[in-house]
């Protein structure tokens, strides 16, 4: 199976206009990494992901600013039980300009919301939810990025999942 191929592409949510980023076919992520300020911005700042592939630890691209931007005061690692733990679901709220917040999903449980969860009363935001569930067939993450900020997230699923399970009859 070519990983790359056999996948379905969900989103992005968020801004519309941006640098656009994808992390396609890399599914078995490690680690997290994110910066935001809660309350100034209202805007995740950066992602980067630790990925594992072929047994080694791969880390992407930075999508958004350096960790010591200016307005970033929240850095924060999302360290999953890798490789008993995996993605199972992604939601969080975003303006029309970019996201907001985000809450990671596992089969093992969620990471709290990061970014802010403050409700501004004069922007209209949307609150959105990526259902992956628990067959391990996430497959990456692809969106927008600005100077200053993340601008919309999307999902990857693979097609055809291989179970564990499985594999080791």
């Amino acid at each position: 199976m070519n990983k790359k191929i056999d996948m379905i592409k969900f989103g992005p949510v968020g801004g519309k206009k941006g640098t656009v980023w994808d992390e396609k076919g890399r599914g078995e992520i490690a680690k997290i990494f994110l910066s935001s300020n809660p309350t100034d911005t209202y805007y995740i700042h950066s992602l980067q992901f630790l990925f594992v592939e072929n047994g080694h630890s791969v880390l992407s691209d930075r999508h958004g600013p350096d960790y010591n931007y200016s307005y970033t005061t929240n850095f924060t690692t999302v360290v999953l039980d890798y490789p008993s733990e995996y993605l199972t679901w992604i939601s969080g709220t975003n303006y029309s300009t970019g996201l907001r917040s985000i809450i990671f999903g596992t089969n093992k449980g969620s990471y709290r919301p990061y970014g802010s969860t403050r409700i501004h009363p004069s922007i209209p935001y949307k609150e959105f939810k990526f259902e992956i569930e628990d067959d391990r067939s996430f497959g990456g993450f692809h969106g927008t990025k600005h100077d200053t900020f993340i601008g919309s997230i999307g999902v990857y699923v693979n097609t055809i999942t291989s179970h564990p399970q499985i594999l080791q009859s």
